[in-house]
């Protein structure tokens, strides 16, 4: 295993944060582009290191679609979800 490669078990957590606050909607909002929203992956309760390569191929294993993948840091069409709604 490589450095920066992660287990099931993290990819599971990643990917369960992902479904767990991040809302797919209609327009893109450039706030949370796919580097922002790895380092609130990384500064939550159960979060941890990972690249911005790693990050995008999770919202796209969830689901979402960046709006330029030619872009460094993709932009995606999500709204975060309000931390009451749990």
């Amino acid at each position: 295993m490589s450095e920066y490669e992660f287990s099931d078990v993290e990819r599971k957590a990643l990917d369960n944060w992902i479904i767990s606050n991040i809302l797919p909607q209609k327009a893109p909002d450039k706030n949370y582009t796919s580097y922002a929203l790895k380092i609130l992956f990384e500064q939550s309760k159960d979060g941890f290191f990972i690249t911005n390569k790693q990050f995008k191929e999770a919202m796209v294993r969830c689901n979402f679609v960046p709006v330029n993948k030619n872009k460094l840091n993709w932009d995606f069409r999500v709204s975060l979800k309000s931390p009451g709604s749990k």
